[in-house]
């Protein structure tokens, strides 16, 4: 038996932890592939109709079967001998992943009683995490800036419909109601375990207020408290990490140790066990030096992460996100290979019905966006851009060489926060990404970060619109020309080429000026395993897997249509949290749905 061994890096610096670590490019053989499921079921018996999916292009929704290729997955490994077991653990759960759903998931279950396993495959000096935001509704934070006249909580209801819309109905209503009427309580929960450990928390402000793509406060994120300054004036290219994910996690590895729960990295999960048709027994996982350790388990969570740094997967499950995507992201760098994903499916699980799977795509990597004119690789405007920074990393994919840039002026800063401060633009790439609620745009911070990308070679500066075209390797004079074209519609403040609003439109005419290079950066794929109202793992007839539970990103059916719901900003942190509670409490016997609070929508 040949077991791949773990080679994650072990060094992240700040900037990567928040955003990403650039990883290979886009590119990946083959045509384009959609649809897909295992060949057989590893452990449990193979049904004639998956085990012919592996050789015959089938689209066979009575089957449960499709698929237009074999995978590298599809036909499961060889059961482990016995005898290359080296130790056997015992626990009654057994978490698989110590991100924010997996921590969750084992204090919950710890809380419950249970005596519990977290096995994390990354090595100890890794934090298995990333980014900041973690949306919820209803929470004593937002309650208090209600209090203070600060905000008014959004329509929750209507915000849930939205997202249904949103997502062409290719979801699980349940689920998204379910979330909806417990996120608040189990953020608190969250809150109320850190803030002893000295982690604040405050809602952001600087969501996208735009009249198509309107965005709500309920992003809520930590920071140490104390460090409000250095915090609200975040620039990328500080040196001390005091908010987000990097500071959550290793409190919440804390919690752990407090509750008894047994962390064990550097064990990578490599088998998932059932007996055919029968309950989950637990997991084999591999070490470092290649030692293999059975878990036997009452029940096991996973909650692995997603698959966003396999672009296999990729190509079999969201096939045009490998053409679309600049670079792939992820903390730990190459770390979401969904493993997990194909493990359980090689025991009988399946994953959600809905394809193309949903992603988290930003302009992440490359130079703050904003809402300026946007031109492509030739120098030509191609759209409206008063649109959110998921939209904008998808469309410049259709130019001719998939290039875009933010075109601005001097006076392009002290226009963002006019923009901002009025209330009618902001988001991610445009707004700041630590303004919160009750604070203000920071010009001097977004000064300081545009003299970062410049330095960084992520946005080109010039004296000329000239010599700007000639930096971003466009002809001058069709550049020029867009740029004049621009500022006329700007000028008459009727944009009748691509309808942006007029109260956005600033004319390029300041030098020095600016060319912001934007890039498309895949941060998660949001599809996964099926799954119940009781965070169950389902098989490929809809019936819960015993013993076998999913949270965060390895779990389905929570988006749809292709795209992530920005309006929701940490709405992916945000399912970490409340699922991984639930699913922890469930695994170990307690029951989520009557021991959470629930808020009425």
């Amino acid at each position: 038996m040949s077991i791949g061994k773990n080679t994650q890096k072990r060094s992240l610096s700040r900037r990567q932890f928040l955003i990403g670590s650039t990883l290979a490019g886009a590119g990946i053989a083959g045509g384009a592939l959609a649809g897909c499921a295992p060949a057989s079921q590893g452990g449990a018996p193979a049904s004639e109709s998956a085990a012919a999916s592996a050789e015959h292009e089938i689209f066979d929704l009575d089957s449960k079967s499709m698929t237009q290729g074999t995978w590298s997955w599809s036909t499961p490994p060889e059961d482990i001998p016995e005898g290359d077991i080296a130790e056997t653990a015992k626990c009654d759960v057994l978490v698989i992943g110590a991100g924010l759903a997996g921590c969750c998931a084992a204090i919950a279950a710890a809380e419950e009683g249970a005596r519990v396993i977290v096995v994390e495959k990354s090595p100890t000096d890794t934090v298995c995490g990333r980014g900041l935001d973690i949306a919820a509704f209803h929470t004593k934070k937002q309650q208090e800036l209600v209090a203070e006249g600060l905000m008014e909580e959004p329509d929750y209801r209507q915000l849930i419909r939205r997202w249904i819309y949103w997502a062409q109905g290719r979801v699980k209503e349940p689920l998204l109601w379910e979330w909806s009427r417990k996120s608040g309580a189990c953020f608190d929960w969250l809150a109320d375990l850190v803030e002893p450990k000295d982690l604040t928390t405050y809602v952001w402000d600087g969501y996208y207020k735009g009249p198509d793509y309107t965005e709500y406060p309920v992003t809520h994120a930590f920071y140490i408290t104390g460090t409000e300054e250095q915090t609200f004036n975040f620039t990328f290219y500080g040196e001390d990490n005091t908010f987000g994910n990097i500071v959550l996690m290793p409190r919440l590895y804390e919690v752990l140790a407090d509750k008894g729960v047994d962390l064990r990295w550097s064990q990578k999960c490599v088998r998932l066990l059932r007996d055919g048709d029968g309950p989950i027994a637990g997991a084999v996982t591999e070490s470092d030096d290649g030692a293999l350790t059975r878990y036997e388990a009452g029940s096991v969570v996973i909650a692995a992460g997603d698959y966003g740094s396999n672009k296999e997967m990729i190509q079999c499950y969201a096939p045009f996100q490998n053409f679309s995507t600049d670079m792939y992201v992820y903390i730990p760098p190459e770390a979401n290979q969904g493993e997990l994903h194909q493990q359980a499916m090689w025991v009988g699980a399946a994953m959600q019905k809905s394809e193309p799977h949903a992603s988290v795509t930003h302009l992440d990597f490359g130079a703050a966006s904003y809402g300026f004119l946007h031109v492509n690789g030739l120098g030509q405007r191609f759209k409206n851009e008063d649109v959110n920074t998921q939209s904008k990393s998808i469309t410049k994919a259709f130019q001719p060489t998939k290039q875009a840039y933010t075109i601005y002026d001097a006076n392009g800063l002290a226009e963002v926060k006019r923009q901002v401060d009025a209330g009618i633009g902001g988001g991610l790439q445009w707004g700041q990404l630590t303004q919160r609620i009750g604070g203000e745009y920071s010009l001097e911070a977004q000064q300081a970060v545009l003299e970062g990308e410049v330095e960084q070679g992520l946005t080109f500066e010039s004296d000329t619109l000239e010599g700007l075209a000639e930096q971003i390797g466009c002809d001058p004079a069709v550049f020029v020309a867009t740029v004049e074209r621009y500022n006329e519609l700007c000028v008459q403040g009727d944009d009748v080429d691509f309808g942006k609003r007029a109260e956005i439109l600033a004319p390029i005419v300041q030098p020095p000026f600016y060319a912001g290079h934007l890039q498309a950066c895949l941060l998660t794929m949001c599809g996964g395993l099926r799954q119940d109202l009781e965070c169950r793992v389902l098989d490929i007839d809809d019936q819960p897997i015993e013993g076998l539970y999913v949270a965060g990103s390895s779990a389905g059916d929570f988006f749809g249509a292709g795209d992530y719901p920005t309006f929701v900003a940490g709405i992916g942190h945000g399912r970490c949290v409340t699922f991984g509670r639930m699913a922890g409490i469930n695994a170990a016997g307690g029951n989520a749905h009557e021991q959470i609070p629930s808020i009425d929508i």
